[in-house]
């Protein structure tokens, strides 16, 4: 695979932006990922994703990137960016490396911990093979919550903050829900929604916000999640909600979502956006790199922890760790991390498989 594969791009919209002596070098440097069964991500030196809301910028900024290292350099490196248009990508197979040869030299993600196989980060991300630095210093609200890698190994390039939108007409008077705790009060029995979708004859298990469970579990246990599943009136996609937050439409009267989305709520009389006094739920993203490619990646890595890609996320609500860029953080904002302790220990996983049967064996679906 040569030159940077995107899924499913319009391909003139990135030639237009590029000078007509470089369209050559844009051919090169694209080749899309066809749907069908996932391509292999071995040779890839760059393999990235991250939330939809940034795709497009995102992808575009790193074009930009290998077209100009190729111009300079002569040199093309290799990578894809699926743009979630259909069929399968590398990130499909990433679970099934054994092998480091395998794995793209550089990852880019918002997976939550689905990447490495326990065996593969043993041998080999425990193993020293991935080594990136956390530029520095981050601001407080970072520090604060422990998202810096104390081991060096991953990178967290920004945070998507999930907070609460509070639809103050279908609350009915109720108060507005000000701490995490909050939502497990009787008052908000039947208000709660958060993220969560299923098919057409499927459930919602596979597709429910499994960091916002983890979090509730971390917090209040399983007692605290029967509490939150009481109050549970239903799930639903995230960019959903502040569409219907404030209308007469809205089936609960507490969202929990993204600052990202949150902050688009058009029904701006009847809603709150509220930064919960114990700190947003900080989803990372995040990127680490083989040790012994860091140097040859450097322009890449140096964009994804740079000013000019932090400047876009910070407008955009994705709080950027990059220390020469405002955060774009709320005065006084905490952040809620779990910790990399309890991200690496290999319990977490069966943890959170339970506490998401907890949460599942006692709510009961709207149409249920």
């Amino acid at each position: 695979m040569d030159g940077l594969a995107l899924d499913g791009l319009a391909l003139d919209g990135l030639f237009r932006r590029c000078p007509e002596a470089d369209w050559a070098a844009a051919i090169d440097a694209i080749e899309e990922v066809l749907p069908g069964d996932a391509p292999s991500p071995r040779g890839l030196d760059f393999l990235g994703g991250v939330p939809v809301p940034l795709r497009h910028r995102v992808r575009d900024g790193l074009a930009d990137v290998l077209i100009r290292h190729r111009r300079e350099t002569g040199r093309t490196l290799a990578g894809c960016f699926p743009m979630g248009q259909g069929g399968r990508t590398p990130f499909d197979r990433l679970r099934r490396i054994r092998r480091l040869e395998d794995f793209p030299a550089m990852l880019v993600s918002a997976d939550h911990g689905n990447t490495f196989n326990r065996r593969f980060h043993r041998e080999h991300v425990a193993g020293g093979a991935f080594r990136i630095e956390q530029p520095g210093p981050v601001a407080a609200p970072f520090a604060d919550c422990g998202l810096p890698d104390p081991e060096g190994r991953i990178a967290v390039f920004a945070v998507a903050p999930f907070v609460i939108l509070a639809d103050r007409r279908r609350l009915k008077g109720r108060p507005v829900p000000r701490r995490w705790s909050d939502l497990l009060g009787l008052a908000y029995r039947g208000q709660l929604a958060f993220g969560g979708w299923r098919r057409p004859g499927g459930s919602f298990g596979a597709h429910v916000n499994h960091f916002f469970l983890l979090a509730m579990h971390r917090m209040f246990g399983d007692a605290g999640l029967r509490c939150i599943a009481a109050n549970t009136a239903t799930l639903m996609h995230s960019a959903e909600m502040p569409r219907v937050a404030g209308t007469t439409a809205s089936p609960a009267g507490v969202y929990v979502l993204p600052w990202s989305l949150a902050g688009i709520c058009p029904h701006r009389a009847e809603t709150e956006l509220v930064w919960p006094e114990d700190g947003a739920l900080a989803y990372p993203l995040w990127m680490t790199v083989k040790a012994a490619e860091r140097e040859r990646l450097d322009p890449l890595v140096r964009h994804m922890q740079g000013p000019d890609l932090g400047r876009l996320l910070a407008d955009n609500r994705y709080p950027p760790l990059c220390p020469e860029v405002p955060s774009g953080l709320p005065p006084g904002a905490r952040l809620w991390w779990p910790g990399w302790e309890v991200v690496r220990a290999r319990s977490t996983a069966d943890t959170l498989r339970a506490a998401t049967r907890t949460f599942f064996d006692a709510w009961s679906p709207p149409c249920a």
